[in-house]
Parts: structure tokens; C-alpha cells; sequence
């Protein structure tokens, strides 16, 4: 059933106008909002995940496997959803596709080079403006609700310049604990043009190097206790780095002669039967160990898949998806607020009950807050992250 317009424009198209992304280099890709969609909904579910488990289901696959069918069946939803924290690993992967598009576009298709100095100017409106509105909005919230409120300060003023990692040996921003992903996305950012002198390398040097790099952090990192024993280093750029290096791989493959006769040909049914399964696969091998660790790949593979289906790939541009997508930064900066502020303390257990362990009937909770958690987020979007979404500093009208 079409949507009812008004004037011509139907009432999805007046509630998603202003979640329509504009990008200044013009080159678009809505499968990549639709995974951050899928991201950042991982880890909305994942932080609400605490309130309703008992800590007793079978959680890995090992463990489902071992138990009842039945039961096993029941508590799929409980461990997908303690799985969502790999949201994180997505984001990193889209951050290394992202900002190594337009140097691989001009070292690989002779476009022109991004300029630095607008590069980080971009970084620092788009990012850093938001960043510190909620991060101040967070520190008067703890002054006006904490009777230590005001002691935090010290995290505050760390948090602003995204080094409370490295001043609190890795702990976490009381104020904002999912920040530490941003300190690392804000080291990658300045390592960015730097790293992404390699496509200016031969296609076998550069995609030879790019595997050994990601198979080199893996090893490097996954000893890192015994190397490094200051937990700050698991914090840093160096322990994902393997997460973000497939994200440059994956820019040099998007932008193959390979790549753009499929998606020119409106994708391939191959892409689908097996992109299907490599994202199966992808939270499936959390559980197991490796020597050599195949996940980056498979991540890898799994986003391939997305740019090359024809079907799975139309899931995730949908225009739906792709306008959560669009506010993931304001969700991921505010979820939290909604969870522990609004929800555990004033509508669970009181307005919505519920036992803890009573899966699936959790799972079916978990996703109507985080609806109402995304539709709050819509809100704050348009306030606190829209005028800045482009980089560009909004302009004031004159009457």
C-alpha cells in the first residue's frame, strides 16, 4: 500500500527529509548508513542487555549447542544480543572505508588529492562539536544529579581532549564510557593520510601489504597482554588497527572495475548466498580461537557482499535503516542517557515488567526500547548533530 501524500509528498517523505544525508564529495553509498543502522542498533541492545539477563542462559554458540533444543532455540535472541558490543569492530571498519575513499580515488583514479588541512577541519566540526555537547551535557547532568558531581571535572576536562585513556591508564569516561571508541576513532583519523599513502603502491604490493598488516596487528595485538602489560594499550588505535585496515581494503575493491559492473548491473544473486552466511559466521567466530584470526576477513567479505548483493544489499538502503543509520554518531553519544536516566530507573519494572532470563519475551522489550531510544535520538539529532553533519560550521540567516 503506497504512503498517503500530501501536496504531493507522502508522509514518509516529510518524516525522512531531514534524515537525507548530503555528502561534499558527491559519491554516496547508502549500504554504508544502513550498516552503521546495523552497528549502532547492535550496541543499543547490547548496554540494554544488562537488565534483563540472569547471567545463567547459555550464551556462546559451544553452550547453545550443548543444551536442549528447545531451550537453545529460546535463547538465540539472549546471545545475538550479548554479542552487539562487535558494533563497535563494524564502526571501525566503516571509519577505514570512509576517510580512505577519497585518497584511494585519487591515488587509484587519479581524482584530486583531499587536502589535509580540510580534511581535519571537517573532522573537528563534524566530530568534535557534538562530541563536546554531550560530553558537557553529561558533566552538569552529573553535577546536578551526584553529590561528587562536580569532582569529576578532572574526567571532563581529559574526556575534551579525547585523552582519558592514556590519563586514566584505559579506564573508562564516568561521564561518557562509550567515548573511549572515540579516542581511538579521533588516533586513527590523524594516521589516516599517512596510511593511506599505500594505495600509491602497485594493486598486488598495496593489497598484499594490506592483508600482512591486518594478519601482523592481529598476532601483534592478541600478545599484546604479555608485550605490553599497561592495560592503556588496549585502548589505542594499535589494538584495532585490524579492524580498520580491512575498511582500506575494502575502498580499493569498492572502487575494481569488478565491483562497478556488478553494482552497475544492479548486484549479484551469488553475493547474496553468500554474504547471508559470512554475516552469520561473523558473530558465530567471536566464540572460537584462532591462531591466525579469520574475522577481520569475514567482516571484510561480509560488507563485500552488502556493496555487491542484489537483495541483501536493498535491505540496507532502505530509507528506514539508512536514516538511523545517518544519526548513529548522536545515538551512540546519548543512548546511554535513555537507558540509565529514563528507562532503568523509571519505566522498567514499574510501567513495562518483566523477569530477568525470560527469553525470547526480553528480546521483544529490548527492541521496542530501542525504538523509542532511536526516535529520541531522532530528536537530539536535529539539535545537537545536523548542523554540523557537513563539516561546515551552519549558517546564521539574516532577516
Amino acid at each position: 500500500m503506497a504512503a498517503k501524500k500530501v501536496d504531493g509528498i507522502s508522509w514518509s517523505d516529510r518524516i525522512l527529509a531531514p534524515f537525507q544525508r548530503k555528502t561534499s564529495s558527491g559519491r554516496y553509498l547508502p549500504e554504508i548508513d544502513g550498516l552503521r543502522c546495523l552497528a549502532v542498533v547492535l550496541v543499543v541492545l547490547f548496554h540494554s542487555h544488562g537488565f534483563f539477563t540472569s547471567g545463567n542462559e547459555p550464551s556462546t554458540v559451544p553452550e547453545l549447542l550443548a543444551t536442549d533444543p528447545g531451550a537453545a532455540l529460546a535463547h538465540v535472541p539472549h546471545a545475538m544480543i550479548g554479542r552487539g558490543w562487535f558494533g563497535v569492530q563494524i564502526f571501525f571498519l566503516i571509519s577505514g572505508l570512509v576517510l580512505s575513499l577519497p585518497y584511494a580515488a585519487h591515488y587509484l583514479l587519479g581524482e584530486e588529492k583531499p587536502l589535509v588541512r580540510n580534511y581535519f577541519k571537517r573532522r573537528l566540526i563534524r566530530i568534535e562539536i557534538p562530541y563536546i555537547i554531550a560530553l558537557t551535557f553529561f558533566f552538569i547532568l552529573s553535577i546536578g544529579y551526584c553529590q561528587n558531581g562536580f569532582a569529576k571535572l578532572p574526567n571532563y576536562l581529559a574526556g575534551l581532549i579525547y585523552a582519558h585513556g592514556f590519563i586514566y591508564d584505559g579506564d573508562h569516561n564516568p561521564l561518557l564510557f562509550v567515548a573511549w571508541t572515540l579516542e581511538i576513532e579521533v588516533q586513527f583519523y590523524l594516521i589516516v593520510p599517512l596510511v593511506c599513502r599505500v594505495f600509491a603502491l602497485p594493486k598486488i604490493m598495496r593489497r598484499s601489504l594490506l592483508v600482512f598488516g591486518i594478519i601482523a596487528v592481529d598476532q601483534f595485538c592478541g600478545g599484546s597482554w604479555q608485550a605490553f602489560t599497561d592495560s592503556i594499550w588496549h585502548h589505542t588505535v594499535i589494538r584495532q588497527l585490524n579492524w580498520f585496515l580491512p575498511g582500506l581494503l575494502l575502498a580499493d575493491l569498492y572502487l575494481s572495475q569488478n565491483l562497478k559492473e556488478i553494482r552497475k548491473k544492479g548486484g549479484t544473486l551469488w553475493a547474496d548466498l553468500v554474504g547471508i552466511p559470512a554475516w552469520i559466521a561473523v558473530f558465530v567466530l567471536i566464540d572460537y580461537y584462532f591462531e591466525v584470526s579469520p574475522r577481520p576477513f569475514v567482516l571484510l567479505l561480509a560488507f563485500w557482499c552488502v556493496l555487491a548483493s542484489r537483495y541483501l544489499g536493498a535491505v540496507f538502503r532502505n530509507r528506514w535503516i539508512t536514516a538511523v543509520g545517518m544519526m548513529c554518531y548522536t545515538i551512540y553519544l546519548f543512548h546511554n542517557f535513555f537507558i540509565h536516566t529514563i528507562f532503568g530507573p523509571h519505566i522498567l519494572g514499574s510501567v513495562v515488567t518483566y523477569e530477568k532470563g525470560d527469553w525470547p519475551r526480553n528480546a521483544v522489550i529490548l527492541a521496542g526500547m530501542a525504538v523509542v531510544i532511536i526516535i529520541g535520538c531522532g530528536f537530539v539529532y536535529l539539535v545537537v548533530e545536523k548542523p554540523f553533519a557537513r563539516g561546515k560550521f551552519p549558517k546564521i540567516r539574516k532577516n
